[in-house]
């Protein structure tokens, strides 16, 4: 086989490649779901989310969702505010989950669950910042309005859907023990 061949051969399979995921890619974009009957169905379904192309691409589309946004406002004993959030920058992926994990607040229905999402994130701003006495949890979500609403003069902004206060319990012992009121 010389280097034509092969090189025909290559261009072959990899127009193969490329045509197979503009498959895949259509099919998640007409929202088009393979089932899960036999392996080349499979191996399609697990493409797609691998890759992405099974995305729907609704980002798009007229009904935009909104965006949820977790910011903590840090106190210290001596007054000092600080403001943090739960990203790091350290990746765009880690970010992505950690707004995925922000975002699981609008999917649980249940408040004593809620409840206790939004002190676990406030407890991982409490450990990052030792010397603060509490943090105050703001959920916020951006609100985009539609084509024709923004046409009527709706404007985008942000509102406030959640707030709340978190004490470092160890530090409200101290403090309730040192003022003579013991829980």
């Amino acid at each position: 086989m010389n280097g034509t061949a092969m090189g025909q051969g290559r261009a072959i399979v990899l127009l193969a490649a490329a045509a197979a995921h503009l498959v895949v890619v259509c099919l998640g974009a007409l929202h088009v779901h393979v089932g899960d009957e036999g392996w080349a169905r499979r191996a399609v379904k697990y493409y797609g989310l691998l890759s992405g192309a099974d995305s729907g691409y609704s980002f798009f589309a007229p009904g935009v969702g909104t965006t949820l946004s977790a910011s903590f406002q840090v106190n210290d004993a001596n007054g000092k505010i600080a403001t943090d959030v739960l990203e790091t920058g350290v990746s765009r992926e880690a970010d992505i989950r950690v707004r995925n994990i922000i975002g699981m607040f609008w999917l649980e229905e249940d408040e004593m669950v809620r409840r206790s999402l939004v002190a676990s994130w406030a407890g991982k701003v409490l450990a990052r910042h030792p010397d603060a006495d509490s943090v105050v949890v703001q959920l916020d979500t951006f609100e985009l309005p539609s084509m024709a609403e923004y046409r009527e003069g709706r404007t985008t902004g942000w509102t406030l859907n959640y707030r709340a206060k978190f004490v470092h319990h160890a530090k409200l012992m101290r403090a309730q023990q040192s003022s003579g009121r013991v829980p």
